[in-house]
């Protein structure tokens, strides 16, 4: 099984997302502003801007393992990011991503201190999974 985790934040505004990485020093996996987004003909406007650190892809069964890796590269600059999304209106997002066989299924569990992060910047949890 393959195992990725991102930390995702967006903005549905023209905040410009290098900002975060003037600010924190921390370079993103990809980041794109509001303007340089696909023009989306639901909305008839650019999708949201888009700051993103991924983990790398972990040959693993269980999520603690990648998380446990991942919370290190950001942990340091929680209260950055929370003051950035703040007062400009973005939103945290953290993804997990699991591509797995039918017969061998992820443990996908979450410890108090990955909780406590996601609650401190008021951030949602979403889970894509992939099955072969």
């Amino acid at each position: 099984m393959e195992i990725y985790i991102e930390l995702d934040l967006i903005f549905d505004n023209d905040f410009d997302v290098n900002e975060i990485t003037r600010k924190t020093g921390m370079n993103p996996t990809d980041c794109k502003n509001r303007s340089e987004t696909r023009f989306n003909p639901l909305t008839n406007k650019n999708n949201e801007g888009y700051w993103t650190l991924q983990s790398r892809v972990h040959n693993e069964y269980d999520v603690k393992i990648v998380i446990d890796e991942f919370i290190p590269l950001f942990v340091d600059h929680l209260s950055e990011i929370k003051a950035i999304c703040d007062t400009n209106n973005g939103e945290v997002k953290f993804s997990i991503v699991p591509s797995f066989s039918s017969n061998k299924t992820p443990a996908i569990y979450f410890e108090r201190d990955f909780l406590d992060i996601v609650h401190y910047l008021n951030a949602s949890i979403e889970i894509d999974m992939y099955v072969d």
